[in-house]
């Protein structure tokens, strides 16, 4: 049996998605797919379109086994970190034989070759001199890779690429990578193919007022088109909602204090404080604040942090405080779980309520993983007030797996299926 390990967001689970998994089986006939995914926000620093627990029942009906929470702490972070985190974490599972990511490019040679130029001495100096440019940590790397490895800095570019690398640098030797060539439209293309749509163009499409399923159909499977629609009949997060929690933050927030959110550096508090002043709309605040050195994504990034009081020194304590927390698995995933409480020392949390109380959420002197699982239920907290009719909270500690007779009941998934 190979135990094999997708990272994901699956914002929403598209063809694209469903492709890279039958690959994987293709080369790998006794495959067992192991996705540890993001929660309510992506790495971008976005509210997820559907909730955790509905894409996690998706990615099981679309060929996962076990689907594992990436906690936000290593969720909603850089690139780098994003990677770090969730290699770190299925590195701690004791049972994965091997990681499959998507690239823009078949040549994983290639690929490697660059991961290691990250590690050679003078890096460090390079990144500085271009960073001293104005430019952004991300095109410093992009340039130094491209010079350094002859490999075009459009391919660089590409975010798919980018965690690659990320991933490839930590890997450890005892996990295997298979890389599947990303097939269909790009990244951030926002046309809808006729089969393999980006998740952008898919989101994009169902923000749209009238959208048009039938487009929309072609890239996703049903079950993902009955949520979609259901979640759009319901209402969708909105990103508007956050310009009055974050305009109250920081109105009520001394400079120093703002200065101690992880990622506030060279003076972006100011930058905040300035332009919290004239915003009238999120968008607006955000672009007043992005730049070549500011990415749009870094920003909201740190306007999550800000909101959440995710400061360096809480980082810096979480860093390591990984644990398992289990969102939704079949019977192959019933099996993997068991491996992985034999095999691995960190918490398994199927239910929030055996480790955690609602009391304990603000409490500094619960165990580090516990502070970690809190942060999770936070920002699902938090996505839930971006919608028209804020969601109710506390979402994580009534919502429970479902179980087999219930799943097959609702049309969920096959009868040889169990969430």
């Amino acid at each position: 049996m190979k135990i094999i390990a997708i990272i994901s967001e699956y914002n929403p689970f598209h063809n694209g998605h469903a492709y890279q998994i039958s690959e994987v089986k293709k080369l790998f006939d006794d495959a067992k797919i192991i996705s540890v995914m993001s929660g309510s926000f992506t790495q971008r620093g976005t509210p997820s379109l559907l909730d955790k627990w509905t894409k996690a029942r998706l990615a099981i009906s679309g060929g996962c086994d076990l689907v594992l929470e990436l906690p936000f702490t290593s969720a909603v972070r850089s690139a780098q970190d994003f990677a770090r985190g969730a290699i770190r974490l299925i590195s701690k599972l004791g049972i994965v034989d091997a990681i499959s990511f998507g690239a823009e490019t078949s040549d994983l040679n290639k690929l490697q070759d660059a991961a290691a130029v990250f590690d050679a001495k003078n890096f460090p100096a390079q990144i500085k001199a271009e960073m001293s440019k104005g430019i952004s940590y991300a095109a410093a790397v992009t340039k130094i890779l491209s010079d350094t490895t002859n490999i075009d800095e459009n391919i660089l570019r590409q975010p798919n690429n980018i965690l690659a690398l990320e991933y490839l640098r930590a890997l450890p030797k005892n996990i295997q990578p298979i890389l599947i060539p990303r097939v269909g439209a790009g990244y951030n293309d926002l046309t809808l193919d006729e089969k393999f749509s980006s998740a952008t163009a898919i989101r994009q499409a169902v923000y749209e007022k009238n959208p048009s399923w039938e487009n929309i159909s072609k890239s996703i499977n049903k079950k993902v088109l009955a949520e979609l629609q259901a979640a759009k009949f319901n209402g969708l997060p909105d990103e508007k909602f956050l310009l009055r929690p974050i305009l109250t933050k920081i109105f009520t927030t001394s400079p120093e204090n703002l200065r101690g959110i992880y990622g506030m550096r060279e003076g972006l508090e100011y930058r905040l404080i300035n332009a919290a002043k004239s915003a009238k709309t999120f968008d607006e605040f955000v672009n007043s604040i992005t730049g070549k050195r500011y990415p749009i994504s870094r920003v909201k990034r740190l306007l999550l942090h800000l909101l959440m009081n995710l400061t360096e020194e809480k980082i810096c304590e979480l860093q390591d405080a990984d644990f398992v927390r289990v969102l939704a698995f079949n019977d192959v995933g019933k099996t993997l779980l068991k491996k992985i409480r034999a095999t691995s020392s960190l918490p398994i949390v199927t239910k929030v309520t055996k480790h955690l109380n609602e009391r304990q959420l603000f409490d500094e002197n619960i165990l580090p993983y516990k502070k970690n699982l809190s942060l999770d239920i936070l920002s699902t907290d938090l996505r839930g007030i971006l919608f028209d009719v804020p969601h109710i909270p506390r979402r994580d500690f009534t919502e429970s797996t479902f179980s087999y007779k219930r799943a097959v009941t609702y049309g969920l998934c096959e009868e040889n299926i169990l969430f």
